[in-house]
């Protein structure tokens, strides 16, 4: 069965909703590594590593969080209403 026009636009503010709420807890994610940071300073030589796993950090709280809240607004509420739709019939 063929999305119908509404799901369509439904599915695309799902999507722009998910990255929205994936880059918040991406940048939530970093804050205590930055004030860690901070207060405590990084060495020359860990420069590196540190950037790295601040992008990791960043990108696997995008990925967790962003996939998450695309499943459960975007797809799940038009395979549940379908689903009860024919169930109805």
């Amino acid at each position: 069965m063929q999305p119908s026009r509404r799901e369509k636009l439904w599915i695309a503010a799902a999507g722009l909703t998910a990255c929205l709420l994936g880059a918040l807890a991406g940048y939530l994610a970093l804050l205590p590594e930055w004030e860690a940071q901070f207060h405590g300073g990084v060495l020359d030589e860990d420069r590196g590593l540190v950037l790295w796993h601040n992008a990791r950090m960043a990108a696997v709280a995008f990925a967790v969080v962003g996939l998450a809240a695309f499943a459960a607004i975007g797809p799940l509420p038009i395979l549940l209403r379908r689903l009860l739709r024919r169930m109805r019939r």
